[in-house]
């Protein structure tokens, strides 16, 4: 992962898209590199939530196309996700395992910390904030 701001190129540090607090995993699909005024500042993530749900657009967005088979067995989830072993455990013990495989959406879902996203929550989300 580079350690250059997604946004501006200045030295920058990892951030979770999908807070751990959301169940976000450490791995390199969950992560972007964000200087400290874009990571904490007003207009990162932290304090700005249009900017949050943006980034885990993108994100959701990036796993779906990472993972654009039906089903993967649980060697390819470790070595394309880089979970770790006790998260891909987890994900093993709460998921159905077909005779394919286990189910891309599924594992879409449980990357992204048990929460889909839809780029219609964006449209809702400025709607809310502008309308009077």
């Amino acid at each position: 992962m580079s350690d250059k701001c997604i946004v501006c190129g200045k030295s920058g540090d990892r951030h979770h898209v999908i807070h751990k607090s959301e169940g976000g995993l450490d791995t390199p699909l969950n992560y972007i590199c964000l200087c400290p005024e874009h990571h904490r500042g007003p207009m990162g993530p932290h304090q700005n939530p249009e900017v949050d749900l943006y980034y885990k657009l993108e994100i959701q967005k990036k796993i779906e196309e990472t993972f654009s088979r039906k089903y993967y067995s649980a060697i390819e989830i470790r070595q394309i996700s880089q979970i770790s072993n006790s998260n891909l455990k987890k994900f093993m013990k709460t998921t159905r395992l077909h005779k394919e495989g286990y189910d891309r959406n599924d594992l879409i879902f449980f990357l992204m910390g048990g929460n889909l996203y839809r780029n219609d929550y964006m449209d809702e989300f400025l709607t809310e904030k502008y309308s009077y």
